[in-house]
């Protein structure tokens, strides 16, 4: 250690000549690389280490490439103000339970929307809800039915409560109930006991992913949806990295062929009610595929590989259950929608991995291994609908969908 003003300056004008020294030193021994080979710039590590030996050789430290970048959407809840999705960037520090995308909403939701006399309670009551509703997600002595119907009146709806609820274990909750229709979705529904005739994947799928939760109730006054929530897919997933997508993919693929057992089919109502629920589970997929932030964390597109082998997985899981519904007896599948949706998911499966990965050897033609009608089918119906889906962020309308229907060729 040496006191400051014993320590030996370098002039300015030293220094600047020092370092104009060391980069043409740099630049004379680096001569060599191409500029192809910069590791800004080329994927590989031969450029890295070329550049690395010709900083040493000047005495100068070692680089580390830049890392890929990753187009992430930020993950913030919606807006409890005017609802727009994944903008709620300022949280109330009083409660902690209410989010917004700007003071504006901030202001309009304490004067105008009630936030102003709910404040004082309702980081107590958003924390005895997200519990409660856990609890009885999490209660595996009760039947399905009991389980889910705290779900009713969408409890977790608000960013506030399902940040509790995700502290209290909700996203356990969640694998277990996919868990149980993965296993036994078909034997539930065949229980002589009403209440365990439901599908806990389907409750899920439509109440908490759901998506424009609080601005389809701001806007239009309804709990319907056109979306998902990616931000509450991407939490999910992340805690329950190993297996997680894998159960409730499989809770999917099951829950959709219930309507074609015999005992179902043979009862019109429960055949029609079946077959409604895999609809409802599988129209989910679509719109979970139409979102870019559920199809990165879904397909790990940061990652080439990893994105081709998990989408391919996917695909080939498939095929099994689509086998099923193409030999179903002809009126079970009205108006073949499930197998529509089994031909439409991986055709937007394979349309993200070419988008956010530049992953273009997903080929669902090849893997569910269709041919004649059924290849003409996917190429001339499904896969334009799917394409078009993600581009439009939302299903096609009647008019809409004759329009592709013209443009892709199937009516020729």
């Amino acid at each position: 250690f040496y006191p400051i003003q014993n320590v030996i300056k370098m002039p300015s004008s030293k220094k600047k000549k020092s370092k104009q020294k060391k980069a043409a030193n740099v630049a004379a021994a680096a001569s060599n690389l191409s500029v192809n080979d910069d590791p800004y710039e080329f994927d590989g590590e031969v450029a890295v280490e070329q550049l690395n030996n010709a900083r040493a050789a000047v005495g100068l430290n070692r680089v580390d490439p830049r890392p890929k970048k990753v187009d992430r959407l930020p993950d913030y809840p919606a807006c409890d103000g005017c609802g727009s999705e994944y903008s709620g960037t300022m949280e109330c520090t009083s409660c902690g339970s209410a989010f917004y995308c700007g003071r504006s909403c901030q202001v309009n939701h304490w004067k105008n929307g009630g936030h102003k006399d709910e404040c004082p309670t309702l980081k107590e009551r958003s924390q005895s809800i997200a519990k409660t509703t856990v609890e009885k997600l999490m209660d595996e002595s009760s039947p399905p039915l009991l389980r889910v119907q705290v779900l009713h009146d969408d409890p977790l709806d608000g960013s506030g409560p399902y940040k509790f609820a995700v502290d209290y274990g909700l996203h356990d909750a969640i694998y277990s109930a996919f868990l149980v229709d993965k296993e036994g979705v078909v034997e539930n529904h065949t229980n002589e006991n009403p209440l365990y005739r439901c599908c806990l994947t389907q409750w899920i799928m439509q109440s908490l992913f759901r998506g424009e939760r609080i601005s389809r109730q701001i806007h239009h006054g309804s709990n319907s949806f056109g979306k998902v929530d990616g931000g509450r897919i991407l939490g999910y997933l992340h805690s329950h990295s190993d297996d997680g997508l894998q159960v409730w993919w499989k809770a999917s693929l099951e829950s959709a062929m219930v309507f074609l057992h015999s005992k179902i089919s043979s009862t019109p109502d429960e055949s029609f009610r079946c077959h409604q629920m895999a609809r409802d589970i599988w129209a989910m997929w679509t719109h979970t595929f139409a979102s870019k932030r559920a199809s990165e964390c879904i397909l790990l597109t940061h990652d080439k590989a990893a994105c081709l082998e998990r989408a391919t997985w996917m695909i080939k899981q498939m095929k099994p259950y689509l086998s099923k519904l193409q030999s179903a007896r002809e009126g079970l599948d009205r108006n073949e929608v499930i197998q529509a949706y089994f031909n439409q998911v991986p055709a937007m499966i394979a349309a993200q991995c070419r988008e956010l990965a530049n992953v273009t050897s997903v080929d669902p033609v090849k893997l569910l291994k269709l041919r004649g009608l059924d290849k003409k089918m996917y190429e001339n119906i499904a896969k334009p609908h799917g394409e078009d889906m993600i581009r439009r962020k939302r299903a096609a309308d009647t008019a809409r969908s004759r329009d592709i229907l013209k443009r892709a060729g199937a009516f020729d």
